[in-house]
């Protein structure tokens, strides 16, 4: 099921930043989870990789999205595929999801996403969808903010 909520860059209603040149650009892209959104295999949009980009480093933040005494939420963050219903492993994108087994979310905070497929990302001609996937879903399911900062550069 995708996420109920959406936010301005999904929408379009706020523009991406470009690089101009070499610099390195970040943006923080936040969504409003509802409970209903944390059930295993959930998957949506949380922001976008510009076309011409590629990423340099990735944050994901969270509100504490289950409040379970033992917590069990789980995500995976990377490119959605073209149908939306899975995170791509295609070589442009890395060849596998760019971070998963994360569980920040538990109790909320941030963690860096460090992993071989987000530095292997080459360029395409067009935006990319950046997702979150829900691999185990929330014991507790509470409804929080959650927040992708990706740093990306023109490749």
């Amino acid at each position: 099921m995708a996420f109920a909520n959406s936010n301005n860059y999904i929408t379009g209603r706020s523009p991406l930043r470009t690089p101009s040149g070499a610099e390195v650009v970040a943006v923080r892209f936040e969504l409003d989870l509802l409970a209903a959104d944390l059930a295993l295999n959930d998957i949506g949009q949380v922001g976008v990789l510009p076309a011409g980009t590629v990423p340099v480093a990735l944050y994901y933040d969270s509100d504490d999205l289950d409040t379970n005494a033992t917590p069990t939420v789980a995500a995976s963050v990377g490119v959605l595929n073209a149908a939306g219903t899975a995170l791509s492993t295609a070589t442009e994108d890395g060849g596998a999801v760019w971070g998963s087994g994360i569980t920040t979310s538990q109790s909320g905070g941030q963690s860096a996403v460090v992993s071989k497929a987000l530095s292997r990302v080459t360029p395409t001609a067009a935006d990319r969808k950046i997702g979150v996937l829900f691999t185990a879903a929330a014991a507790t399911a509470a409804a929080g903010k959650l927040g992708l900062t990706l740093l990306y550069r023109n490749a």
